[in-house]
């Protein structure tokens, strides 16, 4: 059974390349992305409550995460929903989150769901970097 669940987990998340195991406190990698939607708004992006960038519309962020447990954060305003999703980073490998913006009558949201690396990359086709501040 538990190699069943690791088995269904590794399918969802991806793998890294094949090559010796990274470093132990080495960072993990994530990309989050979007496709072009129809007028869709910008969102902040939050790692463990610290702002991150900006995500527009058919563009991602390419940032590094700690090993470990960390949470990933949608917000816009007001008017918006705050999303969040959580990963169990490990040292050394890239973890691909979707995000899609949905509008209901009165409010906004921006959904993050992790996918594989393999839909990840397919899907990064033709997608801009984001703009990413710059530490002061």
């Amino acid at each position: 059974m538990k190699a069943l669940v690791l088995a269904a987990a590794w399918l969802l998340l991806g793998s890294r390349a094949e090559g010796p195991p990274p470093a132990q406190g080495s960072p993990a990698h994530l990309v989050i992305y979007r496709q072009r939607e129809f007028e869709g708004d910008t969102y902040t992006i939050r790692i463990n409550d610290k702002k991150m960038g900006a995500l527009p519309t058919n563009r991602y962020l390419q940032l590094d995460l700690p090993p470990g447990r960390v949470k990933i954060e949608s917000a816009q305003g007001y008017f918006s929903e705050n999303q969040t999703v959580q990963l169990d980073a490990q040292s050394g490998r890239t973890y691909y989150v979707k995000a899609v913006e949905e509008v209901d009558f009165l409010t906004r949201a921006l959904l993050l769901a992790p996918v594989s690396e393999a839909q990840g990359q397919r899907e990064l086709q033709g997608i801009k970097p984001a703009a990413v501040p710059r530490a002061h």
